[in-house]
């Protein structure tokens, strides 16, 4: 799923959503919705790896990840996690309060070569 994802979306209490970072991708649950649709509130999932183990060829500054996307996770929620806002923008898709897109599903990933 990217960032383009096509909307619109109409979100529920205890969908999957992702926060995309650069690179880096934050799997959440959907815990709240406005009424009027406009506002979530999302809740970072806990993501554990599911037997994945990054394979890295040396060179370059720190090496390089060659097997990033076999990336695999298996979530569960986090209760305890800190909540993040997001709004409904006008092109259609949602935002955080730090501009960081929001989609649809969860997809756990950390970007190991960067």
């Amino acid at each position: 799923m990217t960032a383009m994802s096509t909307p619109p979306w109409n979100p529920i209490v205890g969908d999957g959503a992702t926060i995309c970072h650069y690179s880096d991708r934050t799997a959440c649950t959907v815990v709240r919705v406005s009424p009027s649709g406009k506002t979530l509130y999302l809740q970072p999932d806990i993501a554990t790896l599911d037997g994945w183990k990054p394979e890295i060829l040396p060179g370059g500054f720190a090496g390089h990840c060659v097997n990033n996307h076999e990336q695999r996770y298996t979530y569960q929620p986090d209760p305890g996690a800190p909540l993040h806002r997001a709004s409904l923008r006008k092109d259609g898709r949602y935002r955080t309060t730090n501009g960081e897109p929001v989609v649809p599903g969860r997809h756990q990933f950390h970007d190991y070569n960067f």
